[in-house]
């Protein structure tokens, strides 16, 4: 009976829940197909079995679409995008860069299935889209606090999946590391790494700022419960990525962070479990000589080097870097920079973080401006989920993957949808202003039961 619910049963509900989600987006309600995606997209193992069911490897692409179509029909059309140019201009670019590689490398025009890099090319501007559907078919604070919470509650789920499931030994093993959902669609620990990172700091950025008894605790929970699969996913760079984010926090607004970060970085051999400080302490072997790991990513560092010398502009085309190094064993430079830079040049390193560091300014200007502590947390907690995609990025590509970027481009559309919310009620920020206390937050004052600021009479002003 449980392989019959396994095998059959639940992909079957997933299917029917997909399809119902796809109709009832276009022709009622646009931020269905958006919600259910931000539960399925990260979770490859609840969505990969419908692949047997009609449209079942169309999942992803037929929420999305049916988003955007729903928001055309039952929204009353697009609104103005923010960011919407980079977002263009990142596809447009890409697709250029693809008929670089055709051309480059004699393969097939990028017309048709028949160029093998086509399909990768379409995911990518799909990813974006999700930005796109996220912002426009999420119009009210309510559903903004639905979009968050489902993404930290899937969180939280995969935390309890490897919390039942997974046991680390007692010292650093390749075959023993927390996987995840994402080794179905062929990531490993470090994709896993990183997401919990990139969610696990969001979560902490809104316990830390959000002041409703439930939710604050929530997000708490969530972050203290991803350190487990984020120490033994055993990725080095997930780790960096965290500590970055946290000295973001603490500059930002919690000081204490800097003082905890510095502590860790004197105590961390004694606190951490002597399997990730194994991890942590092997770039070198016993005879002082790179270990196996790190020696080849110098070696793909050097070889992306020199492709990016032979053409530092437009780069040798989208996805060039593994045709370049067919045959290896190593066939991507294990840094997202530094493959843009290889494959798009200077052009495409330049839109890449254009886009990145404007949406950093927009979750830095939220949680400024912000008349809620929930709408400030949604920008404190976007500020650290940014810094930490950056940072781990610089480790392999941790986000240009369905799976794995998703949840991230939900919350940049939730963040951009909140500051035009705050926007819609400059009487009330005013009132806020006047309120805010030292630190630029919102002083006591009344609230509703979701955090929201009830502006006082003018008489209890100061």
């Amino acid at each position: 009976m449980i392989g019959a619910l396994k095998v059959f049963i639940l992909p079957l509900a997933i299917w029917l829940t997909m399809l119902s989600a796809v109709l009832l987006g276009i022709l009622w309600r646009a931020e269905l197909p958006v919600l259910l995606y931000a539960v399925l997209a990260p979770l490859p193992t609840l969505w990969y079995p419908t692949h047997d069911f009609v449209f079942g490897k169309d999942t992803q692409d037929l929420l999305i679409v049916s988003a955007l179509l729903g928001v055309m029909i039952n929204k009353g059309g697009f609104q103005r995008t923010p960011h919407l140019g980079w977002i263009l201009a990142i596809a447009v670019y890409t697709y250029a860069a693809l008929w670089n590689t055709a051309l480059r490398f004699g393969l097939d025009s990028p017309l048709t299935r028949a160029n093998p890099y086509l399909a990768d090319w379409k995911n990518y501007v799909l990813l974006l889209l999700v930005y796109v559907a996220a912002f426009n078919a999420i119009r009210t604070e309510t559903h903004v606090r639905w979009l968050v919470n489902l993404s930290v509650g899937v969180l939280l789920f995969m935390v309890q999946r490897e919390l039942n499931g997974f046991v680390a030994g007692a010292s650093f093993s390749y075959g023993s590391r927390a996987n995840g959902p994402f080794w179905v669609v062929g990531m490993n620990a470090n994709h896993f790494g990183a997401f919990v990172a990139h969610i696990g700091v969001f979560a902490l950025g809104l316990g830390l700022v959000d002041r409703h008894p439930v939710r604050r605790w929530f997000y708490l929970a969530a972050f203290a419960g991803s350190l487990y699969p984020l120490l033994f996913s055993y990725s080095r760079g997930a780790y960096v990525g965290v500590l970055a984010a946290l000295c973001v926090f603490g500059v930002v607004r919690h000081r204490w962070l800097l003082g905890l970060v510095a502590v860790l970085m004197v105590v961390w051999q004694v606190v951490l479990p002597e399997s990730v400080v194994d991890r942590i302490t092997m770039t070198e072997g016993e005879d002082g000589e790179l270990e196996a790991s790190a020696a080849g990513r110098v070696e793909v560092w050097e070889h992306a080097r020199t492709l990016f010398l032979q053409s530092p502009i437009f780069g040798i085309g989208l996805n060039g870097f593994m045709t370049a190094r067919a045959g290896e064993t190593l066939t991507d430079p294990h840094n997202y920079y530094l493959k843009v830079a290889a494959e798009q040049g200077v052009v495409g390193l330049l839109l890449l973080f254009g886009m990145l560091l404007s949406f950093l300014f927009s979750a830095w200007r939220l949680q400024r401006d912000a008349r809620s502590p929930f709408a400030a947390g949604l920008g404190f907690g976007g500020m650290g989920c940014i810094i930490a995609v950056m940072v781990t990025n610089a480790f392999g590509d941790r986000f240009s993957q369905l799976a794995l970027g998703s949840t991230f481009f939900l919350l940049l559309g939730a963040i951009e949808r909140m500051r035009q919310l705050q926007a819609e009620s400059p009487a009330v920020e005013s009132v806020a202003a006047r309120l805010a206390g030292r630190d630029g937050r919102p002083a006591r004052a009344a609230r509703d039961r979701d955090g929201r600021l009830i502006a006082p009479d003018r008489a209890t002003l100061p």
